[in-house]
């Protein structure tokens, strides 16, 4: 999604420093790296430009996810939530205690996702499973050692924003 509300939908051919070009519906569409607002893979963010809370909240964590919560006092917190609500986030500490750090507390959250299948690995998964035996990156997935890329979706130093994200139909 650009920054002007149109979306171009189709993988990523090639990321440079400036620019990003996707391969869309008509072709190639390259598009400037300041005029990005978000990109996701499904419904996982890969890249965000905004800060928004609405987006903290609404990550959905898969297994081995997680968010990097950096307080005003320093500390970061390395570890999923057990829930995010509209104005904190809860983490479970021993076994029934909670500990609650108010959005007032926090500085930035960055959500720490696992890198993206490969192309090659989504083939295999679905056309022939019995030959991941023989893909190295089934390996590393299994061992959890697949990557992960950190999307920052909150930082309290840039203006929040909260709108909903729709696609224009220009």
């Amino acid at each position: 999604m650009k920054k002007d509300g149109n979306c171009v939908a189709g993988p990523i051919l090639k990321i440079e420093p400036r620019v990003i070009t996707v391969r869309g519906q008509m072709g190639p569409v390259t598009i400037p790296r300041q005029d990005l607002l978000q990109v996701s893979q499904g419904d996982s963010l890969v890249f965000s430009a905004r800060s928004s809370w609405a987006d903290v909240e609404g990550v959905h964590l898969r297994p081995r996810e997680s968010f990097w919560v950096k307080l005003r006092n320093g500390n970061l917190i390395t570890e999923a939530p057990l829930q995010v609500t509209a104005d904190a986030l809860v983490y479970k500490r021993f076994l029934w205690l909670k500990k609650r750090y108010a959005k007032a507390q926090i500085v930035a959250v960055d959500y720490l996702r696992t890198k993206p299948d490969s192309d090659a690995f989504d083939y295999f998964t679905q056309e022939a499973p019995a030959l991941l035996f023989f893909y190295p990156e089934f390996y590393d997935r299994l061992k959890g050692l697949e990557g992960w890329i950190p999307v920052r979706l909150y930082d309290a130093v840039m203006a929040e924003d909260d709108a909903a994200l729709k696609c224009s139909s220009r």
